[in-house]
């Protein structure tokens, strides 16, 4: 078996990094208000497209904070995978 499939844990760390930023995509689109709300400091208006449907939603600036954290904790999830995978050294033997 090929050297790039012997650890998958990255690849798997990878798509649970992914999973979790479109779960909470998915929790803003169905559950935000669609109209600015400054009571509850939901003010920074995002377009969200789920399948086929776009409306715009309002995020609280905790809301922000979260989707451009999960978004980058996936990027750097995926670089991982790309270094570990691209790696010369060997895997030590089992």
């Amino acid at each position: 078996m090929s050297s790039i499939f012997a650890r998958p844990e990255r690849m798997l760390a990878s798509v649970l990094g992914l999973l979790l930023f479109t779960l909470n995509e998915a929790r803003m689109f169905f559950s935000l208000p669609r109209a600015p709300d400054a009571g509850k400091g939901q003010i920074y208006g995002v377009w969200l497209q789920v399948m086929d449907s776009a409306e715009p939603a309002y995020l609280s600036a905790l809301d922000v904070v979260l989707r451009w954290g999960l978004a980058g904790f996936t990027a750097g999830l995926c670089v991982w995978a790309l270094a570990e995978t691209f790696r010369r050294e060997p895997l030590p033997a089992e």
